[in-house]
């Protein structure tokens, strides 16, 4: 069954993990921003190729917590695996049929029909709350026999939209393959949005389109002198 959002997905480490993508994605944007500044580049080709910083990122911070990966062929992108779901963080191409077509390659495809991995004896978590209390009485027999029908993983995909001059967003959403081969998005969530810019030209200026304009003051300019500095 294909949960309906990043947070069925997830479960407690939803949270948890939305804050430590958010940090990631800033970051590595901060050092593309600079790098092509920089470069004084005229051409966008080399910020765009972020995408591979951001896979390995989400990869060595999530390893670096105990979080497993998997590698996807043929193109072997390491995609970590929080609570059985592909963590898959992708900067979005400037393109309105972006997102359907996020499975255009033959390894992102594979993502969407890639198995669990084995249960492991210890499971991270990113959150310090502790889980509810499970009933362990047919645990040995139910939780092999519902890893055994299990289809594939879920995809989390993490979405991520910027220019060299700002980051714009981060949404994160289920992905979901349709029979055209066409990428559906469940519970689409934004986690991340630059705080907007107050303008203080504007602060305490009457809207032009009500009121009445505040004339500005004109004085009589006093007669300069006639001496050598005047």
């Amino acid at each position: 069954m294909v949960p309906n959002s990043p947070a069925d997905a997830l479960g407690s480490d939803a949270p948890g993990l939305r804050d430590l993508l958010v940090e990631i994605v800033r970051a590595r944007h901060a050092l593309a921003a600079e790098a092509h500044l920089v470069s004084e580049s005229r051409y966008a080709m080399g910020f765009g190729s972020q995408w591979r910083d951001l896979l390995d990122d989400a990869r060595d911070a999530l390893k670096d917590r105990g979080f497993r990966f998997c590698k996807l062929a043929p193109g072997g992108h390491e995609i970590p695996v929080v609570n059985d779901c592909l963590v898959y963080v992708w900067r979005v191409p400037n393109n309105p049929s972006a997102v359907s077509e996020f499975a255009s390659s033959p390894t992102r495809k594979n993502g969407f029909t890639t198995s669990p991995l084995d249960p492991a004896l210890w499971e991270p978590r990113l959150s310090e709350e502790q889980e509810p209390a499970q009933d362990t009485t047919n645990e040995d027999e139910v939780g092999p026999v519902l890893r055994a029908v299990g289809e594939s993983m879920s995809l989390v995909l993490v979405m991520v939209e910027s220019t060299p001059r700002q980051l714009q967003s981060i949404d994160w959403a289920v992905a979901v393959l349709d029979d055209e081969g066409k990428v559906e998005l469940r519970g689409h969530e934004s986690i991340w949005e630059p705080e907007p810019v107050a303008d203080a030209n504007a602060s305490g200026v009457e809207p032009f389109d009500s009121g009445s304009p505040v004339e500005p003051k004109v004085e009589a300019r006093e007669e300069e002198g006639s001496g050598p500095d005047a």
